[in-house]
């Protein structure tokens, strides 16, 4: 072991120029590799870190929970934690000028939901009562409609359905002459606070 060890270090500094290289070689690739893998791994963390920014913090999203099935979820040792968000209904916008879109979509959260879904805040602050209500910026810009912090809205919300009794939500096109908002209840609100995201919230 000796003798190979001593022709190798002879043979070492006969090539110094190879040798040099050789070892110039080696750094440059590991340095090539570790950098691959840490820009990897970089990258993964940004569209995880995007994504959680876009559309909050959640595994899983259910749709039209019925109370006796939220009991189960929240009993199932394996969740961790739920977020609950109760739709209102839909209500005519007075004066927007989106004619394809002339509707507000509300929604009711609590603070903590808000949070951990990312909704943005621009001004104002949550909601703390029934009668207050939170309002996405993009509904101002999109509408059409000048609406400022402690502004008063009156709004007649319900269910909104095809003339033939078909439910439809925000997915379903804005059908002009062919839909209505049934079951309507009258809302009063202030206007407390505007987010970025798209979405009113009471």
């Amino acid at each position: 072991m000796n003798v190979l060890k001593r022709l190798a270090l002879k043979n070492l500094k006969m090539n110094k120029r190879r040798t040099i290289s050789t070892i110039i070689g080696i750094i440059l690739s590991t340095a090539l590799i570790c950098g691959t893998a840490t820009l990897v791994t970089s990258f993964q963390k940004t569209l995880v870190q995007n994504a959680i920014n876009e559309i909050g913090y959640y595994h899983v999203k259910l749709e039209g929970i019925k109370q006796s099935e939220l009991k189960e979820l929240e009993n199932n040792r394996d969740i961790r934690e739920i977020q609950n968000i109760n739709k209102i209904g839909y209500g005519i916008l007075e004066g927007s000028k989106n004619e394809s879109k002339p509707y507000l979509n509300l929604y009711s959260m609590d603070e903590k939901t808000a949070s951990e879904l990312k909704f943005k805040l621009k001004d104002g602050r949550f909601a703390i009562n029934k009668d207050e209500i939170v309002i996405s910026k993009h509904i101002i810009e999109n509408a059409g409609v000048e609406i400022k912090i402690g502004d008063k809205l009156s709004l007649n919300i319900g269910d909104r359905k095809t003339l033939d009794g078909d439910d439809l939500d925000g997915s379903n096109p804005y059908l002009e002459g062919e839909e209505e908002i049934l079951n309507e209840k009258h809302y009063e609100f202030k206007v407390v606070r505007n987010y970025r995201k798209t979405i009113i919230l009471i």
